[in-house]
């Protein structure tokens, strides 16, 4: 294990206790292992905490082997073999520095070259094989360092009943999801097979009230359909006289003439006056 300080490890045992399916939900949020992206590097925090103190992947040993899943696919072969060469880099360093200080007097001289030159250049040599070596060993460590974390992410939430062992994930009573795992409808008061509520008619709009007129404008009445009484106050229409009947046809009278002739002199709607003989 590595002596960088560790994040805590995760007590699977009581988790698996959880019944209620949004204690399951919050755990997950509480215990997974979250990657960060910073200058420096990738950076770990357990949790969404924004007070957590973001760590290395060396901080990643003790929370990864509470999980049996994730610990199986740690690269432990290769951190030793990383180990080994970085331990034989410093080695071969150190002979490095001996060898310089053995040949300071004399020098390194390639032509005839002796135990103190032998000590110097091999030294550097080892060094710098060993170097490399465990360079690469260490890239690979840290890379199944990474990958380990989504192992260890998809273990829990396996464990927690929220994902299938396949990676799919296992919506809650009353949800809804389509073919690509899209929640379609989250109803949870509501059952999956209880039908839709169907919708109601519009109601017919009622008549339209007429707007009051601004101040100094007369007021714009709505026309009445017709068969209909008009308001009191408002100009009635002309009403026509009826045709006049027709005169019944008789002998023709014969009209007044200026001479007289032809006829009888017209009334002039004066009373006749009678005396006795």
């Amino acid at each position: 294990m590595s002596l960088s300080p560790q994040l805590r490890p995760t007590d699977f045992d009581h988790l698996e206790t959880l019944t209620d399916r949004e204690e399951r939900e919050q755990a997950y949020e509480d215990n997974a292992i979250y990657v960060h992206d910073e200058p420096q590097g990738l950076r770990y925090t357990k949790g969404q905490s924004p007070r957590a103190t973001k760590r290395s992947w060396q901080s990643l040993d003790a929370i990864l082997h509470s999980d049996a899943s994730a610990s199986a696919a740690l690269p432990t072969r290769e951190m030793r073999i990383s180990r080994l060469f970085t331990a034989l880099t410093v080695v071969a360093g150190i002979l490095t520095v001996a060898g310089t200080a053995a040949s300071a007097r004399e020098g390194l001289d390639l032509g005839q070259l002796n135990g103190t030159g032998a000590v110097l250049l091999g030294g550097g040599l080892a060094s710098v094989g060993f170097g490399i070596t465990a360079g690469v060993f260490y890239g690979r460590t840290k890379q199944g360092y990474e990958q380990a974390v989504g192992l260890y992410n998809d273990s829990l939430a396996v464990r927690l009943g929220l994902n299938t062992p396949a990676g799919a994930y296992i919506p809650p009573a009353g949800v809804l999801v389509d073919e690509e795992g899209f929640i379609v409808l989250d109803e949870r008061e509501r059952g999956v097979d209880e039908p839709a509520p169907e919708a109601e008619p519009e109601a017919e709009p009622g008549p339209r009230e007429a707007s009051p007129a601004p101040a100094g404008e007369a007021p714009v009445l709505p026309a009445e359909p017709p068969g209909e009484a008009t308001a009191p106050g408002a100009p009635s229409a002309p009403v026509e006289a009826p045709a006049p009947a027709p005169a019944p046809e008789g002998p023709a009278v014969p009209e007044a003439t200026a001479s007289g002739a032809g006829g009888a002199a017209p009334y002039d709607g004066a009373a006749l006056e009678l005396y006795p003989r």
